[in-house]
């Protein structure tokens, strides 16, 4: 899977992680190496995260059904919480820095293509 920045015509990532179906996995993953560059991380059905575990601070896109983006959080620091997204359905996770130099944010639609 990737993520593509439709407003834009950005790449986000090249793969997308489900965090979900590989739940064990992806979370010793993310803890020891953090996000790689060209990676996101999908998290569905979620309203809030948190970076407890995770060493270096991440970028964070709520997106609502739509996969439109209703909240950014650009280099979220380690070991913290955010505040619930009440209108989100789902979070992407990406290396620190990804959001600001693609130009994205609120309001864009993200694509998510499972090829």
């Amino acid at each position: 899977m990737s993520v593509r920045n439709r407003t834009r015509g950005t790449f986000l990532a090249t793969t997308l992680l489900n965090f979900n179906a590989h739940f064990r996995e992806t979370l010793h993953f993310l803890n020891r190496s953090g996000i790689p560059d060209d990676c996101g991380v999908w998290i569905t059905p979620c309203h809030a995260v948190y970076t407890v575990g995770i060493h270096q601070p991440v970028d964070i896109a709520f997106l609502d059904r739509e996969g439109r983006i209703v909240k950014v959080l650009r280099n979220f620091p380690p070991n913290c919480y955010t505040d619930e997204v009440p209108y989100a359905i789902g979070v992407l996770e990406l290396p620190s820095n990804c959001l600001a130099e693609s130009g994205t944010r609120a309001g864009d639609v993200l694509e998510l293509d499972p090829s």
